[in-house]
């Protein structure tokens, strides 16, 4: 036989070994690295698709939140518009009515003032007619006798004359 070689290392066992290593390698890379790498790979892609979506999605509620807060801001400045033109209707109609109540006072008070006039007209018109009366009835007795028409005509018109001279003042 053969003499071993020093330190028990055979060369073509060595050889045989490196093949089977080199085989095992093929072996594994082939049936066991390709579909792990195809795996996480495919894994991978899930994961930046789901952030692509979650990022879609996020800009979408962006956008949409902006929007809802145009919307709102337009939303309240109309209220606030129309509280305003309400304020300047209310405002406005309070004023109209205000000016017409004025102008229904004025307006009373001129009638209020024309009927006082009229009675006080009415009122100095008996008070001749009766201080006449009483003037002629005092002449008459005064003079014990009845006075003639023009005379009678001329009397009244003094007294008239007097109270009216008298009252004025």
């Amino acid at each position: 036989m053969s003499e071993p070689a020093p330190l028990g290392i055979s060369f073509p066992n060595i050889l045989f070994q490196v093949a089977n290593f080199l085989v095992f390698l093929w072996v594994l890379h082939r049936l066991l690295f390709k579909p792990l790498v195809a795996m996480l790979e495919r894994r991978r892609q899930r994961i930046a698709e789901s952030l692509d979506e979650a990022e879609n999605l996020r800009k979408q509620v962006e956008t949409e939140r902006a929007e809802f807060q145009a919307e709102l801001d337009s939303a309240r400045a109309e209220a606030q518009r129309i509280r305003e033109e309400a304020s300047r209707a209310a405002e406005t109609l309070r004023a109209r009515e205000l000016e017409q109540a004025r102008a229904e006072a004025e307006r009373l008070r001129t009638e209020a003032a024309a009927e006082v006039d009229r009675n006080r007209a009415r009122v100095a018109a008996e008070l001749r007619s009766q201080t006449a009366d009483l003037v002629v009835g005092a002449t008459a007795r005064v003079l014990g006798r009845s006075i003639d028409d023009p005379e009678h005509r001329r009397l009244v018109q003094e007294a008239i004359t007097e109270v009216s001279g008298g009252s004025s003042q």
